[in-house]
């Protein structure tokens, strides 16, 4: 963990250019950082970063449920002072970065704790997570229950994690589940888009298009996200996609993937065959049958490391 003071992290993890307001009603703008900062309400998070998770609590005893029912200390706590309500940061030692190549497993990793933690919190599910309470500004009580930054690993050990850790499942529409939700199914249409419609004259015409399927993906939600979020996800998508999935983009990237697909057998392959060589070494009179059950796996693939090496 990384000791810090928690407000100066977040001053200096600020974008460079963010929404905010002093009241919402009066609608959200872009302030240079030095204007940001004097706001009630910001933007927290860069475009393309995660640097905060956090949560909309709105009970008027939001300061002591988490302490009474141990919930994970937030990193910073800011709270309405005039009925309770408050918002709950938790700083990631690793911010983590949501643009279009970016580690989607990562991206969904921390959508699933998210979820967990919107539950776990009870906090309000269709939070956009798009602005929060300024906690330097002097409208809010500001507290510190905790210094030390977390890392995502750390964060899981506080909730269930639930059943949409298989990949293969949707993730609910909960917190950052619409924002994973969204990249995944964006990206795969724009990919299939890009291959097989060839009707594109520019990259300008393509963006255009992957925005309003954006658009019309984020309009089934529940609880829909900032169409501003919305085009900055379908802008990063369509102009990756335009360059690395058209006919020869997509020959390369394939040939690139499949190398190191390649590759990642090779290394199992050879891991699998020093352990083998490993018991056998220990048990010369050991049986194929008796090192394939210890190893996981069929004999034949003990045999024929055996004979191959």
């Amino acid at each position: 963990m990384i000791a810090n003071n928690p407000l100066s992290t977040y001053k200096n993890r600020l974008p460079w250019h963010g929404f905010g307001t002093d009241d919402p009603n009066n609608g959200l703008y872009v302030y240079p950082v030095e204007e940001l900062i004097k706001k009630a309400i910001i933007q927290h998070n860069p475009k393309h970063s995660i640097a905060w998770l956090v949560y909309d609590l709105d009970s008027e005893t939001a300061w002591t449920d988490w302490q009474e029912e141990e919930k994970p200390p937030p990193n910073i706590a800011i709270i309405n002072r005039e009925n309770g309500h408050a918002h709950f940061l938790y700083g990631l030692e690793t911010p983590i970065h949501n643009y279009e190549n970016a580690s989607d497993k990562a991206l969904r990793y921390m959508a699933v704790v998210d979820i967990g933690l919107t539950i776990a919190l009870e906090a309000d599910p269709g939070y956009n997570k798009l602005i929060s309470k300024n906690p330097l500004n002097e409208r809010w009580l500001t507290i510190i229950p905790r210094t030390d930054l977390y890392t995502l690993d750390e964060l899981s050990e506080w909730v269930d994690l639930p059943k949409y850790s298989d990949r293969r499942r949707k993730l609910p529409e909960i917190g950052l589940g619409r924002n994973c939700n969204l990249f995944e199914d964006l990206r795969r249409w724009a990919y299939k888009e890009r291959r097989k419609n060839q009707q594109y004259l520019s990259m300008e015409m393509f963006c255009n298009a992957v925005r309003q399927q954006g658009l019309i993906i984020n309009s089934k939600f529940q609880q829909p996200l900032p169409h501003n979020e919305v085009r900055a996800t379908a802008k990063s998508i369509s102009k990756w996609t335009w360059k690395n999935m058209s006919a020869s983009g997509f020959k390369q990237w394939h040939k690139a993937v499949s190398k190191k697909g390649n590759e990642a057998k090779t290394k199992k392959s050879m891991e699998l065959t020093k352990k083998i060589k490993q018991i056998k070494k220990e048990c010369p009179l050991i049986k194929q049958n008796d090192i394939a059950a210890m190893l996981g796996v069929n004999k034949s693939t003990i045999s024929r490391h055996l004979n191959n090496n």
